[in-house]
């Protein structure tokens, strides 16, 4: 709303359970100065409020492609919380649906707008470490702790690794492009987690879903990578994102933490004013400039802070996307593309081979996706 005001309204909340819908209401009123009406019902909502065009969906996974399927019939453009939807298949049916209603639909994905990533890219594409070859991408995270919410831990869901893991996929993709083919071994660490969730309620997980994998990955481009997540850490943790190339390497900070990216050539490493000086050309949009500045080399805010802006501009663009037919950054396709990569990932340690994301993407493999939808089943 400080960022381009009267863009968006929102007038309703809409949750199962009336007490937390009543939470975000109240917080809605604290922030933005009106408070929203509640309901436990979309399409409750969608009477009383006809004037609604456009829905944010947040909800767990398994339930996005009814959830989205059934707005976009009712004539609603949505934006859902990645991953899109819980498996390639029910992916398909958000996607369909959007070409047949002609609706928006977008992929909530906050890291790709990361400033320090659209840097990354703007130094790939001005070819500053040449022709890129490799990837090293590396995440490992502490293990006996609940990953923002225990539903993440459970295979019905997808897993930790999915869900997670899903974030990487979209950048990976919007640095250096597609990734053609992959060849992964994965295991199940923990089988139990006690901890807290979200909102600190205290609670102990029953883990049936894989927390580790590594991954060859081959680019349609010819280059290579490897790509290794980790949930079980009982000790150190660390992030890397390194791309070599022909003629220097980018090292990239972790997602949102506004660290500088470093370029090294040789033995010198160009970093902050000194990058930006061989990137003349490099700007973030009007909207993202105003919530980062028009050519950040680095960041400093508060966690939530930082999740404010990148929401924010990803809401602004879903709102540009439907008010000018212009395609949304990450549109459906995107969104379940993403989810192709994770599960040609988990389908490759699962039949011990290589495995081409196109034959996920089509659905010609999901022995592995068969396995979260079984899971789900009472």
């Amino acid at each position: 709303e400080r960022v381009a005001p009267g863009t968006v309204c929102l007038v309703a909340v809409c949750d199962m359970r009336k007490e937390p819908a009543e939470n975000v209401a109240a917080e809605a009123q604290e922030l933005l100065g009106l408070k929203p009406d509640v309901f436990t019902h979309a399409e409750d909502a969608l009477a009383a409020r006809p004037e609604i065009q456009a829905c944010d969906v947040v909800t767990d996974p398994r339930s996005h492609d009814d959830l989205v399927v059934s707005l976009l019939e009712a004539g609603i453009s949505v934006i859902c919380e990645k991953p899109l939807a819980l498996t390639v298949a029910r992916g398909q049916r958000i996607v369909e649906a959007a070409e047949r209603t002609g609706r928006v639909v977008a992929t909530a994905e906050n890291n790709r707008r990361d400033p320090m990533n659209r840097l990354a890219r703007a130094c790939i594409d001005a070819k500053l470490i040449g022709d890129p070859n490799f990837l090293l991408q590396v995440s490992i995270n502490p293990g006996a702790r609940i990953s923002g919410t225990a539903w993440r831990h459970r295979l019905a869901m997808g897993g930790v690794l999915f869900d997670v893991g899903i974030h990487t996929g979209y950048i990976i993709e919007a640095i250096l492009g597609p990734v053609r083919r992959v060849d992964a071994r994965a295991q199940q660490i923990q089988d139990r987690i006690e901890g807290k969730e979200f909102d600190g309620t205290p609670v102990t997980v029953e883990v049936d879903s894989e927390d580790y994998f590594t991954a060859l990955l081959e680019f349609e481009n010819g280059m290579q990578g490897t790509w290794t997540a980790h949930f079980a850490s009982r000790g150190e943790t660390m992030a890397k994102r390194l791309i070599l190339g022909t003629e220097g390497t980018l090292n990239l900070p972790r997602d949102r933490s506004g660290k500088p990216v470093q370029l090294q050539r040789g033995g010198e490493t160009i970093e902050g004013e000194a990058l930006l000086a061989e990137l003349p050309d490099y700007r973030l949009s009007e909207v993202e400039a105003r919530l980062f500045g028009e050519r950040p080399s680095s960041y400093s805010f508060e966690g939530r802070e930082t999740d404010r802006k990148l929401i924010a501009a990803e809401m602004y663009d879903f709102v540009h996307a439907i008010r000018t037919g212009h395609p949304p950054e990450a549109d459906a396709k995107a969104g379940l593309r993403s989810v192709a990569i994770i599960y040609a990932i988990m389908e490759s340690a699962l039949r011990l081979a290589r495995v081409a994301i196109d034959d996920v993407f089509d659905g010609t493999l999901h022995a592995y996706q068969d396995k979260v939808e079984a899971a789900g089943v009472a």
